[in-house]
């Protein structure tokens, strides 16, 4: 053995070897229930986002690093794709999940919520995520599971004359608002 076995690369092909996607979320899912438990820390707001990772790297026909749509405009390089579910506000990672930079991210946000679901064993939570969470599969799926989500509908989901149309009532004073403040 060398120093130069233990390069990132070499360490890359090991932890592949050795990785166990199953065990991981087995224990990523306890160390989170444990986590929340002992620290008491508030569960009812899980905020959810993807983001992506470059580097100088090969790219392989079955390796992470590929090339995708460029969140950091640098479609030249290969990327990884990084999914995480936080507690807001805190920002504590509840769980975590690394994928190929060629995959998009709306597929990537139901996997997140079952994970967090498995860590928190809890219902009523509320899921904060960007517009690529308001896909309509997901949206049911968070639904369907007695959770909630708050997250922007793009102009493809509702139009500017639905959108007129669903705020009309509100507009006529036919429903209140109710005001949502934040102090420090």
């Amino acid at each position: 053995m060398r120093s130069l076995d233990f390069s990132d690369d070499h360490l890359e092909t090991v932890l592949d070897q050795f990785s166990n996607d199953e065990q991981w979320d087995s224990f990523e899912g306890a160390l989170s229930r444990h986590t929340l438990r002992v620290y008491r820390l508030s569960r009812e707001c899980i905020r959810l986002d993807t983001t992506t990772a470059y580097g100088h790297r090969e790219v392989e026909a079955e390796g992470l690093f590929q090339f995708g749509h460029s969140k950091d405009y640098r479609p030249d390089l290969p990327q990884v794709k990084i999914s995480q579910a936080a507690l807001d506000p805190l920002g504590l990672p509840v769980s975590t999940t690394v994928v190929s930079g060629n995959r998009g991210d709306d597929p990537l946000y139901i996997p997140e919520i079952e994970k967090v679901q498995a860590s928190v064993q809890s219902s009523g939570l509320l899921y904060v995520g960007d517009s690529k969470m308001s896909a309509l599969e997901t949206r049911g799926y968070i639904a369907q599971s007695d959770n909630h989500y708050l997250c922007p509908l793009p102009a493809v989901q509702v139009s500017q004359a639905d959108l007129g149309e669903l705020l009309a009532p509100m507009w006529r004073g036919e429903e209140s608002l109710r005001q949502v403040e934040y102090s420090d």
